[in-house]
């Protein structure tokens, strides 16, 4: 496979995540009855426009599995040559399945759904809300493993110390706060207002904490290949 070829597979991965967050940000500000503090982002995979955002997902992961096939001839040996693509592989078909598996309407989203419902803790769970569950924490623990792995091999090369230091901060915080909001904040939504804010919160931090650092890693491979192109 030559260069341009991996090259192109290396910028689906630096573009997809950026541009699904902003599809994200704008699809939210438009959102009849949707409330940043209150709703969960997969929330915007239900109702009318809920077919937006699942495609969202599933562009974005088909993406990076395109991007991990370019790491992996990015990364021909050294450190995380062998895992990093793994990871990002195994992080695309997560997102894919979060896409396809959508989470179940709940706190008065779409409209018209109670406000204080909340499947899996004061109603039953849809096997797809389920599963969309499952297939999220899986996609936030290959961000963490991809997070750290990277950062291993970043710090050995020179000028990467602070690339690998956001990408281990990003591995840390993204679980914290996706397992907390999910397993802790959530619950607690239905019975507060303040936990309801706290939640809301989480959700709006977890996105980019589990997208951006798949654009940087692709980002920055493209640099240290121009880099070295510069001086030969």
């Amino acid at each position: 496979m030559s260069y341009p070829t991996t090259r192109a597979l290396l910028i689906c991965g630096a573009v997809a995540p950026l541009a699904s967050l902003l599809v994200f940000h704008l699809d939210m500000v438009f959102r009849a009855g949707y409330d940043p503090l209150r709703h969960a982002p997969s929330l915007m995979m239900t109702g009318d426009r809920g077919p937006l955002q699942i495609a969202n997902f599933v562009i974005t992961g088909t993406l990076m599995i395109a991007c991990a096939a370019g790491i992996r001839r990015a990364l021909p040996a050294g450190r995380g040559a062998r895992w990093g693509p793994r990871l990002v592989a195994v992080y695309g078909a997560a997102m894919i399945a979060a896409g396809v598996f959508v989470t179940d309407p709940q706190l008065g989203y779409p409209p018209g759904t109670p406000s204080d419902l909340l499947p899996g803790v004061n109603a039953q769970a849809s096997w797809h809300g389920h599963l969309h569950w499952m297939t999220a924490f899986v996609v936030y623990a290959a961000t963490t493993l991809a997070c750290l792995t990277f950062a291993r091999r970043f710090a050995a090369e020179p000028g990467g110390r602070a690339w690998a230091a956001f990408l281990a901060a990003n591995g840390v915080l993204a679980p914290l706060i996706m397992y907390g909001g999910s397993l802790i904040l959530q619950p607690l939504a239905i019975s507060g207002e303040w936990y309801a804010v706290l939640d809301g919160i989480a959700g709006r931090m977890v996105i980019p904490l589990g997208w951006i650092w798949a654009a940087l890693v692709p980002l920055r491979l493209l640099r240290t290949r121009a880099a070295m192109e510069a001086h030969s």
